[in-house]
């Protein structure tokens, strides 16, 4: 009997397809979406279309149907001849992506649909016997890479087909490294038996590539299958492809309303039963389709297999900075965040264009016990990349101490605020932290109570974590503290202090400092597991960090001109000098107060100010009348305010000067620095009276 999941999934597809199977101009927009790797357009057609809900089942089907068209392009209609066997296809397949030049040759030839390039190519290595296994598998790579893209609900960043096809084809390999466990790996797929798939890639620690060895077998496997299901009917030469997809996505809705027939196609194509689908083929006069149609449900079929043999597992990952994911909200182009999130302690929204500072909380998940060998202990570690290249590990006075979970740890009871003689399971916190701490004592029969005090993790020498087995959440989410300013090449420091311009004058040469692009790399491993390479590892290329604090300086004209000094009384003009400069300067603002009533405030309370962002220019200060200066880069403010006070009330006034550099740790947003100078306006002589 057909499997339920699998023939809803084939109806669910083909039925949302009928938003577009009805209209030749919507299905070419979203099939030209996909095959440009459109996410916008794709996403918009599907949501006008009001299927957005089935954006993969759309791409799968898609997916499968433009890799029978593009194999068919490139390689012309399949050999009806026995295929090769799987070892060789894995020989072949390991020889392609261990030559740099060659599987760049083959992907370019498949992106770029290049029909004349690719069979050269094949022709030259003389594998034309391999020539739709080998663009069926690379296109089946490329276009999963396309969906996991247009599907998905943020921007990401697409991996390479060159990259992705050397890691599938390397895990590959390793699986046939052992021609036993190979033979018996063929067999059970072949006999499409999941149990006996999955014991292999497990027993052979294979966990985190299991999905990449089922797609290169399925795609032997719907060749296979779909060859001697369809050799009774001749192919036809497709003028058309977009035409012919069009027509196919019809075929493919009809089906969807006869969900008893999609059951017995699927049997079929499972069995490999060649009688029953070209039976059902004739039936409904779908002999032009035989070999989409096969492909299509074999895919799905494929797609429910590999969930089966790969289900999923809590694989160790790093994920975030504080709040922000490192794929999806860090631009790799600068390192900077790239958008604002709505978060408690995000003042600012973090973002966009806002560096790292201070304390970086690392997140992700590591599990207690290995997902590839069972009951095996784990163990983590983070690496920073020097900005000259070298990879140093976070350990010791590079931590800050973060809180990792909880535990449960035997503690006497509390008996009315009194330690009793028993025992109960009672929480504790873990935290991951540079330096150990004393082991909890508990407290005395009969003593005060008072809880455990914390479970500190300081990691080995080499930044090793070791996750621990009490964790109630079953491993580690927030992975380590990095103390970003403890780096000498990220330190940072006080920009003021760091500078000899005065306020009104802007920050020169040197003086101007910036932060630095860094790299942070993330591996796990089994304990007592190999290192290099380790079991699981990820990283983000560039973060910027930045732990200046800005220059914000501000001083009056008078006390250091004619004679003045901070404590001269100013009578007919005030030169409210600042200077304002940081890498990533967000907004500056000059304020005055005063308890002169009413307040002379020119402009309101804030009576000059700026937002920056690099790149952008803004807007020039109301001033009244300062004399202006060439405009300096957006992240830069220096001038000199002169205002007329002849008329202000005699009283002391505080003139402010309010910054806020666009610096994040993650989990709060640098907040205003304010920097105050007083000045007073003494008594004036009355004018004389005749």
């Amino acid at each position: 009997m057909a499997d339920d999941k699998l023939v809803v999934n084939l109806v669910d597809s083909a039925a949302a397809l009928d938003a577009f199977a009805s209209n030749e101009d919507r299905f070419r927009a979203v099939a030209d979406a996909f095959l440009a790797n459109d996410t916008d357009t794709f996403h918009r057609l599907l949501d006008e279309a009001k299927v957005s809900q089935h954006c993969e089942l759309i791409c799968h089907w898609l997916r499968s149907k433009f890799c029978v068209l593009l194999c068919l392009e490139l390689c012309g209609p399949p050999r009806t001849a026995e295929l090769p066997e799987l070892t060789e296809f894995a020989g072949v397949v390991q020889k392609i992506v261990a030559d740099a030049a060659l599987i760049e040759r083959f992907a370019v030839a498949v992106l770029e649909r290049n029909g004349e390039e690719y069979r050269a190519l094949v022709a030259d290595l003389k594998l034309e016997r391999f020539c739709h296994l080998l663009c069926h598998w690379m296109c089946t790579v490329h276009y999963r890479l396309t969906c996991s893209v247009v599907c998905s609900p943020v921007v990401r960043h697409q991996v390479g087909l060159v990259e992705a096809l050397v890691e599938a084809g390397t895990s590959v390999a390793r699986l046939a490294a052992s021609a036993e466990d190979f033979t018996a790996a063929t067999a059970a797929v072949l006999a499409h038996d999941c149990d006996a798939t999955r014991g292999i890639v497990q027993r052979l620690g294979l966990n985190d590539q299991c999905h990449l060895i089922c797609e290169w077998f399925c795609a032997y496997r719907c060749i296979r299958v779909c060859l001697l299901l369809c050799r009774a009917f001749p192919f036809a030469e497709i003028s058309s492809p977009l035409a012919e997809a069009f027509a196919f996505a019809g075929v493919a809705v009809k089906l969807a309303r006869e969900p008893v027939i999609v059951a017995r196609l699927v049997d079929a194509v499972v069995a490999g039963n060649a009688e029953a689908f070209g039976s059902l083929v004739k039936e409904r006069q779908l002999e032009p389709y035989c070999i989409q149609l096969c492909h299509w449900i074999c895919s799905f079929e494929c797609h429910v297999f590999c969930v089966c043999v790969c289900p999923p597992f809590l694989q160790p990952w790093f994920t975030q900075i504080g709040h922000f994911n490192i794929y999806g909200d860090i631009d790799p182009a600068t390192g900077l965040t790239n958008k604002a999130l709505s978060f408690s302690g995000l003042g600012y929204g973090g973002g966009p264009n806002f560096a790292f500072t201070g304390c970086l909380e690392l997140r992700g998940f590591c599990p207690t016990t290995s997902p590839s060998f069972s009951g095996v202990p784990m163990r983590y570690r983070f690496l920073y990349e020097h900005p000259a290249g070298n990879r140093v590990p976070l350990t010791a006075a590079l931590l800050c101490a973060v809180d990792a979970g909880n535990r449960r740890i035997p503690w006497p009871e509390n008996s009315g605020g009194v330690a009793g003689a028993a025992t109960v399971q009672t929480f504790q916190d873990i935290t991951i932290a540079g330096a150990p701490e004393p082991a909890p004592v508990p407290p005395a029969v009969g003593a005060p109570w008072y809880g455990p005090a914390r479970h500190v993790i300081v990691p080995d020498a080499d930044g090793w974590i070791a996750v621990d087995p009490d964790s109630i959440s079953g491993g580690f989410t927030t992975l380590i503290g990095f103390a970003t300013p403890a780096v000498a090449d990220l330190a940072g420091g006080d920009g003021n202090a760091a500078t000899s311009a005065a306020a009104g004058t802007l920050v020169t040469g040197t003086d101007q400092k910036s932060g630095t692009d860094i790299g942070l790399v993330f591996e796990a491993t089994r304990v007592g597991g190999p290192t290099s390479p380790p079991d699981f590892t990820n990283s983000v290329g560039k973060v910027h960090v930045n732990n200046w604090v800005e220059v914000h300086k501000i001083d009056i004209l008078q006390f250091h001109t004619g004679g003045g000094t901070p404590c001269s009384p100013l009578s007919t003009s005030a030169g409210i000098e600042f200077t304002a400069d940081h890498e990533l300067m967000a907004a500056w603002a000059i304020g005055l107060t005063t308890a002169a009533v009413p307040p002379p405030l020119p402009g309101g309370p804030v009576f000059a100010s700026g937002e920056g962002t690099r790149g952008a220019v803004p807007a020039a200060a109301p001033a009244q009348p300062p004399v202006p200066v060439a405009p300096p880069p957006p992240w830069r403010w220096a001038d000199t305010l002169v205002y007329d006070i002849s008329a202000w009330p005699t009283c002391s006034y505080t003139a402010s000067l309010n910054t806020r550099p666009a610096l994040t740790t993650g989990l709060a947003d640098r907040d205003v620095a304010t920097t105050s100078v007083t000045f007073c306006i003494g008594g004036r002589r009355a004018a004389p009276t005749n």
